[in-house]
């Protein structure tokens, strides 16, 4: 007696994340913003006191915020893009097949 599978319907249906909806891009986009406002703040306080406490001419001023500035924006990028995946991490998943979503790997 051989029984006859379909292999085309998985036993267990895939759970896709549900799309990201307005509220998501306000959180994030607010959430990047007012860090993103904190490490420049810190960034530009570093640079005015280490100028002025070193008593810098503007050649070394350049250099030393030549050194900070990409710094700053590198973890700015970074902030960003770990807001973004947070906030993915948190949207509930949909045991609808039919959701419209996308599934990430790793």
């Amino acid at each position: 007696m051989s029984q006859s599978q379909d292999t085309a319907t998985p036993a267990v249906a895939a759970r896709t994340r549900v799309r990201p909806g307005l509220t998501f891009f306000i959180v994030v986009v607010s959430a990047t913003l007012l860090f993103a406002a904190e490490i420049w703040a810190m960034t530009l306080g570093f640079l005015w006191a280490l100028i002025g406490i070193m008593s810098l001419g503007s050649v070394s001023a350049i250099v030393l915020s030549a050194l900070v500035v990409p710094a700053a924006a590198f973890a700015t990028w970074r902030l960003a893009v770990l807001a973004v995946r947070g906030e993915l991490d948190l949207l509930p998943l949909s045991s609808d097949p039919s959701a419209q979503g996308s599934t990430r790997t790793g």
